[in-house]
């Protein structure tokens, strides 16, 4: 049957002609630098080639053959039941000989196989065809050792031909070539537990500067060496003094949040491979990609998400290299920056939309609608289609939308910090292109520090404009480090551990309050306002989808000189997100949200300083200074925490979740304590009841504290100078303060555990005293009434519920108790008082006594007792002398005062103010003669 079938030439024939042909007709692309016998094996094949092309009648794959559509083609086909079956004798059917095994086995057995002929490859070719259906990592060659050289048998070798023995030959350097691709992809299926020798990743004396500077590419030797240097830089570099590899667990830890990147510190490539990160900072764009395609590669290999992204094609993974040793400033960007990595800072100042760009394009004939292979789309690249291959026509082309592949593509603009710009000039900007999950991360206003890759373009609008050729520069954006984002800082596990050890210390509160803005002397109501607005509450979605903030707003209003600026930019200094303003230079629009027009004349929206501030805080300055119709607009952006603009035909609702840290001065320059606080200040009420808590400071003279401040003053000059020496930084004022039994907290320290406390930590409002929060509202909202001062309204008992969170998560707790609650009344009450008239203020002290007599420790109720008590007995003594000069050491204080006070307001048991005497703190400030007390000077 099989003999009246037409004889078909040998597969390959055809292939290996064209294949020769091509080789002689197109020089390979080192043949411009080869060696002589390079250059002579190229000659002898391409006269092989020309003798193939002879016509010649003793071989018949050579002739035109016969047809194979003849008229007994059918006959092929027919039914041949006594030749369509098996001999039994051939067929290894029997099932109980050999035993089953397991996929696992099969796996182990399949690795063991790799290993074994990628050994074997690598030593000497070898000599069988290889397994059917395995692919083979050496050449499966058809050598024997009648004829090794020609790959023919004896009987064969000796009835050859010269035109055969060449086509073997031909073959022969074929297989070695296929060989040499396989073992390229050895990379891709090496054993993560093989130990790779560093022969083959050391790129010391690698050449790449030679190769790319005679406008080749790099070689197929040299890529597979620098994937695998990669490759086993994310296996085995391990930082110094650690024992575990650094990258499999930030692999590991890549896929849990399935994220399309690897943060890279270019420090440990420096450590790695030298050449290879001189590489990737003078090559980038050839380097890159290689380094893209070994971590799609490995991940792929350990987690099924992207074994997926490899078998569909539809993304690869971004190696983000971070820490670029060299920062250069925008200005100074020039052409020897040119396809070079760069490292830039500055603030974004505009963000465009994002838009689908083409990565991989896939066209149909509009003719025959045949579908083309695959174009690799890049902006130096030429788009050519070419001739169809199914029907030679030159076009019309269509797109395959379906097949083709996109990916996101956004700009932004990039610009100088003020703060680096030189005076007198103006600050210039960079556009940067975002692709992948880098797009619509970073927002109008972020302080940005940039890696990437300086790139120029050919722009025909100025080439338009100028009549000379020009191009256009941009950074192509590799990684992004935005300053101040709560949520991208991340906490290492020492620093972890370190703000859970220092959680446990029972004082946790009173040394967060005191370490506050520290070169600032007092203030304690202040410094206990800024550290809970600074941890704020827990935000809430009730039933009716209505949002409870949980941002706490502060306004401190105070004499000039107090140091209430001071205050803001330390918190801007130390919060990690936070925009600083100020009132008179800022209006309703530049706060909240301006709509303008692009350069293409298009309507925009541009955020304002709360927006920019959401997840942060926004500090005002010179709140008073500002226009009333400004402030009207900070309504809603204060308490519904949202901006909604319609303008110019947008109709949008902005986020601004930000705490608002506002600081204002008195209308005639001081403030007037027998005035109300609505007469000081020049604020209406519906903006002083969207504030939680009010600070009044009053600059007022007291000889004891004002030696002090002085002395901590000339301390804080002498600590801060540059050239201070290490005694100079160690000196302490003399007459302490009365916190300083505190130990503060170290400045570092204390911003991680804000971080910490506003990521891990949500506290619950459960089971506390109900009871006494609606009887303190009702007894303050009768007294307001009353009294004037500040109006209390409900808004102040979600403030006393948000202030209450914020003391829980000072020691990270995640529940609130009731001595939480006993403090936020405290600092409620305060507030509150504070902003009172001095007569009625003294009053409220004695009648609200109840509800603060838990919140403050039980020492710091004796000090302000003593301090009240000193503070009156010399007013006595100045008014017995006629206004004369009285000395501190005369004036004293009996014991006898003391306990009566103690009796009279209920503060404490007299045990305890036992204890306070025989504290460190009382012998501190105060000595004890007999039954008189005295102040230390």
């Amino acid at each position: 049957r099989h003999s009246q079938r037409p004889a078909r030439p040998p597969p390959g024939a055809s292939s290996q002609r064209s294949r020769a042909a091509a080789m002689a007709s197109s020089p390979s692309q080192g043949s411009r630098g080869s060696s002589p016998a390079r250059r002579a094996e190229e000659e002898e094949m391409r006269v092989e080639a020309e003798e193939d092309e002879r016509p010649s009648g003793d071989e018949d794959e050579e002739g035109e053959g016969e047809d194979l559509f003849g008229d007994n083609m059918a006959a092929d086909y027919e039914d041949r039941p006594d030749l369509d079956r098996y001999d039994p004798e051939m067929l290894d059917d029997d099932a109980d000989r050999h035993e089953v095994i397991t996929a696992d086995q099969r796996r182990a057995a399949e690795r063991e196989m790799n290993r074994r002929d990628r050994l074997a490859g690598r030593r000497r070719p070898r000599s069988d065809p290889g397994t059917p259906g395995f692919p083979a990592s050496s050449p499966g060659g058809t050598a024997t050792a009648s004829d090794p050289e020609n790959g023919l048998s004896g009987a064969e070798s000796a009835a050859a031909t010269p035109r055969q023995a060449r086509r073997a030959k031909r073959r022969r350097r074929s297989d070695r070539a296929d060989f040499t691709s396989e073992r390229d992809d050895d990379l891709e299926g090496e054993d993560e537990d093989e130990d790779v020798p560093e022969s083959f990743y050391d790129l010391t004396h690698e050449k790449l500067e030679e190769t790319l500077s005679k406008g080749h590419g790099i070689d197929k030797r040299l890529e597979t060496k620098i994937r695998r240097c990669f490759q086993q830089f994310l296996l085995k570099f391990r930082m110094e003094g650690q024992a575990e590899a650094r990258y499999p667990d930030l692999i590991r830890k890549m896929a849990e949040e399935d994220q399309k990147h690897l943060d890279v510190h270019f420090g440990h490539l420096q450590q790695w491979s030298a050449q290879l990160a001189l590489w990737i900072a003078d090559y980038p764009l050839q380097i890159l990609p290689l380094l893209n395609m070994t971590l799609l590669t490995e991940a792929a290999r350990k987690f099924g998400t992207y074994r997926n992204l490899v078998a569909s094609e539809e993304t690869e993974l971004r190696v983000a290299i971070h820490s670029f040793p060299v920062q250069e400033p925008i200005r100074e960007l020039s052409t020897r920056h040119l396809s070079r990595l760069v490292s830039v800072q500055g603030v974004v100042t505009k963000r465009t939309k994002v838009f689908n760009e083409v990565k991989r394009l896939y066209l149909r004939c509009a003719k025959c609608n045949f579908l083309s292979p695959a174009f690799e789309v890049a902006s130096d690249k030429d788009l050519k289609p070419g001739a169809c291959i199914e029907c030679q026509s030159k076009g019309p082309w269509k797109v395959d939308r379906q097949q083709t592949l996109y990916q996101n593509h956004q700009k932004i603009t990039i610009q100088e910090s003020p703060s680096t710009v030189q005076p007198g000039k103006m600050p210039r900007s960079k556009e940067v292109i975002l692709t992948g999950d880098q797009v619509d991360t970073i927002r109008p206003g972020d302080d940005l520090r940039l890696t990437g890759v300086y790139r120029c373009l050919y722009d025909a609008a100025t080439n338009a404009r100028t009549c000379f050729p020009v191009f256009k520069t941009e950074i192509f954006s590799v990684h992004m480090h935005r300053k101040g984002d709560v949520k991208l800082m991340e906490i290492t596990d020492d620093k972890q551990q370190q703000i859970l050890e220092l959680a446990k210390d029972p004082n946790i509160r009173e040394r967060l309050i005191s370490s506050m803005a520290p070169s600032i002397y007092g203030m304690r109501h202040v410094k206990t306002a800024i550290a809970l607005s600074m941890m704020s509450g827990q935000q809430k979605i009730t039933a009716g989808k209505h949002r409870i903030r949980g941002d706490i707003n502060t306004l401190i209003v105070g004499d000039p000189g107090l140091a209430k600026s001071q205050f803001l930019k330390y918190v801007e200094q130390t919060f990690p997100r936070a925009v600083y303003t100020t009132g008179k230079g800022a209006s309703a629009v530049g706060l909240t949200a301006a709509v303008t027009r692009d350069e293409n004349g298009e309507w925009g929206l541009e955020g304002g300083a709360m927006v920019l501030a959401d997840d942060g805080m926004c500090l005002i300055d010179e709140f008073d200074k500002m226009n009333d119709n400004d402030r009207t607009s900070l309504h809603e952006a204060m308490e519904q925490q949202t901006i909604s603009v319609s303008k110019a035909g947008i109709v949008a609702t902005l986020k601004a979740r930000c705490a608002v840290v506002a600081v204002a001065n008195p209308t005639e320059g001081r403030y007037d304590p027998q005035r109300t606080f609505a007469q000081n200040v020049n604020l209406t009420d519906p903006i002083l009841s969207r504030f939680d808590i009010l600070c009044v400071l009053r600059d007022e003279a007291d000889p004891v504290q004002d030696t002090r401040l002085a002395d901590h003053v000339v301390c804080s000059h002498i600590r801060s100078h540059p050239d201070a020496t290490a005694e100079d930084k160690a000196i302490k004022p003399k007459l302490q303060q009365k916190a300083d039994f505190v130990e503060p907290i170290d400045q570092e320290l204390l911003k991680y555990y804000i971080i910490y406390a506003r990521q891990h930590v949500h506290p619950k409002v459960g089971d506390i005293d109900k009871e006494k929060l609606a009887n303190f509202y009702r007894d303050l909202r009768a007294e307001a009434f009353r009294s004037g001062g500040q109006a209390m309204t409900a808004r102040h008992v979600d403030s006393i519920v948000r202030l209450a969170e914020a003391n829980a998560r000072l020691e990270l707790r995640q529940h609130v108790l009731a001595k939480d609650l006993d403090n936020a009344i405290s600092t409620m009450l305060e507030s509150f008082i504070q902003s009172q008239k001095h007569q009625v203020a003294e009053e409220l002290c004695k009648k609200f006594s109840r509800y603060t007599a838990k919140a403050a420790p039980p020492h710091d109720q004796c000090m302000s007792l003593l301090e009240r008590l000193f503070k009156a007995k010399l007013e006595q003594a100045k008014l017995a002398r006629q206004g004369g000069n009285v000395e501190l050491s005369e004036v004293s204080v009996e014991m006898a005062d003391v306990v009566r006070q103690i009796e009279q307001d209920d503060l404490m048991d007299l045990n305890e103010a036992n204890s306070f005497l025989r504290s460190a703190r009382f012998q501190q400030n105060f000595r004890l003669e007999g039954e008189r007390i005295f102040r230390v000077l």
